[in-house]
């Protein structure tokens, strides 16, 4: 038969016996797993269809989270005027942020830092509950490892100041046990009477943990027209992850009006 052949036979011989040798010792398994929805809703209220020159309105941005686990997210947002647009235009009051010219006719804005940490869907603590009550309340929740591994992913340098000695937390915080500490700390959503105090009970919420979010504050954020503006403003929003150090890599990136 030839030497090729023989080869061939021996091989097709050679898997017959690999199968005869490690049988399947189960019946197959499949399953489908279908994600239902975005996890994050955004809703958008407030946006007037005219407005005067030198007129100002309040945008009304919520974010609701639909994951059962703490996510967080951010508020961004285009605004494009078709006759042109410069930044001078139009201003926007809402806390940290940042404005960014993406062409002659497209303005967009980031609005916040790198949180807040919206709780899963259903939690809710409001503004001065302990640290103590939310651990204690989440004690059964297996998602916070997942929280420190994204921070670790996304900002090795914060985590690393985190979790390892560094200058971003406190000692207490870096040795402390509870990765929820650690998790609310590192959004900037806790204080205590003592930063060097390791003790849940001396912490406490300075933001509401919870699966509802306005941004740029409860009430949302005044976008003010500008006298000289003209044309019409195509707003288009949208909710996504922090960038990777936790703030836009933009040098506008500041604290008022923007």
């Amino acid at each position: 038969m030839g030497l090729r052949a023989t080869a061939v036979l021996a091989v097709v011989f050679a898997a017959a016996a690999v199968g005869i040798l490690t049988p399947t010792l189960s019946n197959t398994v499949e399953k489908d797993v279908q994600v239902t929805g975005p996890g994050i809703t955004l809703t958008v209220e407030g946006l007037p269809a005219t407005v005067a020159p030198g007129d100002y309105f309040r945008v009304v941005a919520t974010l609701t989270n639909n994951a059962n686990r703490p996510v967080p997210a951010v508020l961004r947002f285009e605004v494009r005027n078709p006759n042109s647009t410069t930044p001078d235009e139009l201003t926007v009051y809402a806390g940290c942020g940042a404005e960014e010219v993406v062409t002659s006719r497209t303005l967009r804005y980031y609005v916040g830092w790198h949180g807040p940490l919206l709780a899963p869907r259903g939690v809710s603590f409001p503004v001065g509950t302990s640290a103590l009550s939310v651990a204690t309340a989440l004690a059964g929740a297996d998602y916070w490892p997942m929280v420190l591994r994204e921070i670790e992913v996304r900002d090795p340098q914060g985590y690393a100041s985190l979790i390892l000695p560094g200058t971003n937390a406190s000692e207490a915080i870096r040795s402390s046990g509870s990765a929820a500490l650690k998790a609310l700390n590192y959004y900037g959503m806790i204080e205590s009477r003592s930063s060097t105090s390791g003790d849940l009970s001396d912490w406490s919420l300075t933001v509401a943990f919870a699966d509802r979010h306005v941004a740029g504050g409860g009430s949302g954020f005044l976008v003010e027209v500008h006298p000289q503006a003209r044309g019409t403003f195509e707003f288009k929003f949208w909710a996504e992850r922090p960038d990777a150090l936790g703030m836009p890599n933009l040098p506008s990136y500041t604290c008022g009006p923007l």
